[in-house]
């Protein structure tokens, strides 16, 4: 008797502990997002007010506060209730539905990815970030068999074609960046969700499919994708690699601290695309190398947070969910900051959380709830209180 009693109590000891940590991770995650948006707050009004005065940083500040009530929101329904199958496929459907909208829209710099509505305009690939994952990791959750074994794979055929729809329309509106980014996020689930390795090889194909349609049949957007090779290179520089020079501009003029918060030079209409894509360019010239340290530090501490909510999910679905959104996001503020310093080609990937962008912002930041609704299942009445499942559920 007094040796179950001994296990009895070393078992809730383990059962606080693992608590603990999810409130923890849960709770690190979300302040990373808020000191990243806050950051991005204020280097958008230092990007902006000399070319916009304070127009952007209000809309933007507009777009701050919308993201934290959608993240409320989110919180309190929790990610199961979002993640069932039945409202992920509806989710979907909708998604397909503005895909197809955006299509029919008017092109933006030769991309298909808006759709306008009076006062405001929509992006529809970013929800795509959000209701992919949550649609694809609760079919992985339900058929782990099935995706270990490669005979059973017909029984996931109809998910399957739906969502690899999704990246296809996004392809279709000529967002390569965001694209890639999906399919990304599908072949880590798909490994984590254990995948035979020699079935691997199909996603790098699909890949490798992309990119000869794209030299084939975009020549342009193929010259983009090549020119950060020698973007100092005159005739590249006055024409596809000149904001990839101009970033690379204003990352050297920074150094090591930085020319001076609101000093920076390239953001008075020399470098293209500042408060967007290329912010963080803006962030090197007045804040240096250790200010783009700092902020690669976050985001890598974000991820970390975001793989231990995965690693102490309750559920399969939520391990899988947590570790696909973590893995978007991260890859995501990988990308743009390989751009910005020349290391990858020139996309239209901006940095989560900085970058300006409603749609952008209010689905990342819908995102982090999901990932801190995985961490929070695990706090003791949480569960029972908010989402209506016991402790032992």
């Amino acid at each position: 008797m007094l040796q179950q009693m001994e296990i009895a109590e070393l078992l809730n000891d383990r059962s606080r502990q693992d608590s603990e940590r999810s409130f923890f991770y849960a709770v690190g995650c979300g302040c990373c997002a808020l000191l990243l948006m806050m950051f991005g707050l204020t280097m958008l009004y230092s990007t902006t007010y000399a070319t916009a005065g304070e127009k952007l940083f209000h809309k933007q500040l507009f777009w701050a506060v919308a993201s934290l009530a959608v993240m409320g929101g989110v919180i309190f329904l929790g990610y199961r209730r979002i993640g069932s199958l039945n409202c992920s496929f509806w989710l979907m459907l909708v998604v397909l539905v503005l895909l197809g909208i955006a299509l029919c829209s008017h092109p933006v710099n030769g991309a298909r990815r808006w759709i306008f509505l009076p006062g405001f305009q929509f992006q529809p690939s970013e929800m795509a970030k959000v209701v992919l994952p949550l649609y694809a990791a609760g079919v992985c959750a339900e058929n782990l068999r099935s995706i270990a074994d490669f005979h059973q794979w017909k029984t996931l055929l109809r998910p399957a074609l739906l969502m690899a729809a999704v990246p296809a329309m996004v392809m279709l509106g000529h967002d390569l960046g965001t694209t890639m980014l999906l399919l990304a996020g599908l072949c880590a689930l798909i490994v984590i969700s254990g995948i035979q390795k020699r079935f691997f090889i199909l996603p790098l194909l699909g890949v490798a499919v992309i990119f000869a349609l794209v030299a084939l049949f975009s020549p342009v957007r193929m010259a983009r994708i090549t020119s950060f090779t020698n973007p100092e290179a005159v005739e590249i520089r006055e024409a596809k690699g000149y904001q990839l020079w101009t970033s690379l501009l204003a990352l050297g003029s920074g150094s090591w601290k930085g020319i001076g918060f609101m000093e920076s030079r390239m953001k008075q209409r020399y470098l293209p695309e500042s408060h967007t894509d290329f912010i963080l360019s803006i962030v090197g010239e007045e804040l240096g190398f250790l200010g783009m340290l700092a902020v690669a530090g976050v985001y890598l501490l974000f991820g970390w947070f975001g793989m231990q909510i995965a690693l102490h999910a309750r559920s399969r679905f939520g391990m899988l969910l947590a570790a696909t959104l973590t893995t978007i996001i991260v890859l995501q503020a990988g990308i743009n900051i390989g751009v910005v310093a020349g290391g990858l080609p020139t996309k239209g990937i901006s940095a989560p959380f900085i970058s300006y962008g409603g749609s952008n912002l209010v689905m990342t930041m819908a995102m982090v709830a999901l990932l801190i609704s995985i961490g929070l299942e695990n706090v003791p009445g949480l569960a029972d209180r908010w989402w209506g499942r016991k402790k032992g559920e």
